[in-house]
């Protein structure tokens, strides 16, 4: 049965598709009430210079009929989780802004963090990544201070003795001081910012009197940051509200999401995301993306939402407070949105049009400069790093038109006995293409190997193993500073390099990227090598207790934010727990 004739026998039913490219590879996964009307539909715009792309690598599909839209929702997350398909690349990255929250304990603490906490005692934010949060928590603990250390140390902290601290560190702390350090913060989180400004400038007027010129200067800038952060907008309310704003525009084979994120009436930020798009269903992807990004991030007391966006397909806490632009205001704050989206996708053509150009210029000068047929847009580069031959990790980077792909970057742990760097290479290359041609993976237009000819003799060896041996191999040498000198080319002939031109620089970037891709990944080992020593001396904490912490936590600050719980499902022994967790606490 061919695709159309499998098209036309699909129910009329909920549920959820999958479309495979000729490899049998999921491209595409998406939801609908109809599966028949909804699939039907992207064959029936075939012509749609939108649609034609995704339709035309569609070779098979599959279906699951479920019981209601509910349930094709949960479906269609967790396979897209599961095969993290290409057209569905909107959502492979779950975002998560900083919040500064005070904690629920008997001694609360400021934290800044990633991800929105619902057990916080307060939350504030979303704030932009890279954004003044950081100084305003500071200024919050200088001003309304609460616990600032580990507590029940047994004697004053530095941070008490400077007026920073609760004083939890050595006695029992009034709950009603707390009580009144909240009132404080959330009149300030409301922007009632009077206090917090008067305290500033005393303690600045102190500094000076006192002929601390640095102090009085930095209370200065961070009274500045603060008033700058705060400033009342032309576009913020009066209602006081918490409430977010998602408006889209679509641009040829683009579509840019623009959040608009209002905390107490104020304008915050706002968040653009700019993603690939080839007629995909819009109701589809904007549900997908609302649903995305209340995963990690705080719930508002109203989302307002596109038109185009079924309910149905909304999560229930989303659904509680999601509503179409209806009253006057509403409508206005939506086209406010709009414009932001249509102005960033405007923004993005431009841009990308103008780097696209450039990188096309560059891609082609080195392929006369080598003398290849293929014009190289995909590009892969390998590089071996160590430490007396220890934590030996191999790294390949890739790059799609000029432009890094780094979900498609892939770091080797090298363990073989014999230590030689030829032999390293060969089993990253093999591991790397071997792989390749089981999944079908296009091969590069190029390989690059981070050194002469000794690393491009490994590299050939392997691919004429596997058949591959039409891949032209290049090697790019480093001086003897450690920095990009020339090119080893396909027929192992020096090429030079001029250096400081667009070739050079473009180059020298993919040779730096690598290297630090490939030192990232020895120090993590070494890193984890070391505290699985520390850890061996918990008493309890076996290796193989060890081994499965390391399996799920990359370093020493993710064991340390996770929980009891989460701990102690894999110690399975509550006073080792606790053990581990003293010994977290003690190192940060």
């Amino acid at each position: 049965m061919n695709i159309i004739e499998k098209v036309k026998n699909l129910p009329s039913k909920p549920g959820c598709y999958i479309y495979y490219n000729k490899d049998k590879k999921v491209i595409y996964i998406g939801k609908a009430k109809n599966l028949n009307k909804r699939v039907s539909s992207y064959f029936n715009r075939v012509h749609n210079i939108k649609t034609t792309r995704l339709v035309r690598e569609i070779a098979d599909l599959d279906f699951f009929i479920v019981n209601n839209e509910r349930e094709s929702l949960l479906l269609e997350e967790n396979l897209i989780k599961k095969y993290r398909p290409r057209f569905n690349i909107l959502l492979n990255d779950d975002k998560a802004y900083p919040y500064i929250v005070v904690t629920n304990e008997k001694d609360p603490e400021y934290k800044y963090v990633r991800k929105f906490d619902k057990k916080a005692l307060r939350s504030f934010g979303p704030l932009p990544i890279g954004s003044s949060a950081r100084e305003i928590m500071t200024v919050l603990q200088r001003t309304f201070p609460l616990r600032r250390c580990k507590g029940n140390l047994g004697s004053p902290c530095l941070y008490f003795h400077i007026n920073q601290c609760s004083g939890a560190c050595f006695k029992v702390v009034d709950p009603l001081f707390y009580k009144k350090q909240i009132k404080h913060i959330d009149k300030f989180f409301k922007g009632d910012t009077k206090e917090v400004i008067a305290v500033l400038e005393s303690k600045m007027q102190k500094a000076a009197d006192n002929l601390q010129f640095e102090e009085a200067q930095r209370i200065r800038d961070s009274l500045k940051g603060l008033q700058l952060a705060l400033a009342k907008n032309d576009v913020d309310l009066d209602d006081n509200l918490d409430r977010d704003i998602i408006a889209y525009m679509t641009l040829e084979n683009t579509i840019s999401i623009v959040t608009l994120f209002y905390r107490a009436g104020k304008l915050l930020f706002k968040d653009e995301t700019i993603s690939e798009y080839h007629g995909q269903d819009l109701s589809d992807v904007i549900s997908l993306y609302i649903n995305q990004i209340y995963q990690k991030n705080m719930i508002p007391k109203q989302i307002i939402i596109p038109e185009i966006v079924d309910f149905e397909f909304l999560k229930p806490e989303v659904l509680k407070v999601a509503t179409k632009p209806i009253k006057k205001n509403e409508i206005n704050l939506w086209k406010l949105a709009q414009i932001n989206a249509q102005e960033a996708i405007v923004q993005n053509s431009l841009k990308t049009q103008t780097v696209n150009n450039n990188y096309e210029k560059i891609l082609h000068e080195l392929q006369n400069l080598l003398k290849i047929e293929t014009y190289p847009y995909h590009i892969e580069m390998f590089d071996i790093s160590n430490i007396a031959n220890e934590f030996v990790t191999g790294s390949c980077v890739v790059y799609k038109g000029g432009k890094p792909s780094i979900k498609e970057f892939r770091k080797y742990n090298i363990e073989i006995e014999d230590q030689g760097d030829s032999a390293r290479l060969e089993n990253m290359i093999y591991r790397r293409f071997q792989k390749a041609l089981i999944e079908k993976r296009d091969a590069p237009d190029l390989i690059i190997m981070d050194g002469g000819i000794i690393q491009i003799h490994s590299a050939k060896k392997i691919l004429e193993s596997l058949s591959l041996d039409n891949i032209p191999v290049i090697g790019l040498v480093k001086d003897d500073k450690h920095k990009t000198s020339h090119l080893i080319g396909p027929k192992e002939e020096k090429i030079n390099l001029i250096k400081n031109t667009p070739l050079f620089n473009f180059l020298s970037a993919i040779q730096i990227r690598v290297d630090n891709y490939a030192k990232s990944g020895f120090r993590k080992k070494q890193n984890q090598a070391f505290l699985h020593n520390d850890l061996e001396k918990i008493k309890g904490l076996g290796k193989k207790k060890i081994q499965e912490l390391f399996k799920k936590y990359d370093s020493i600050n993710q064991m340390k934010n996770s929980d009891f719980n989460n701990l102690n499902k894999i110690i399975k022994n509550k006073h080792t727990t606790n053990l581990l967790l003293e010994y977290l606490n003690s190192k940060v």
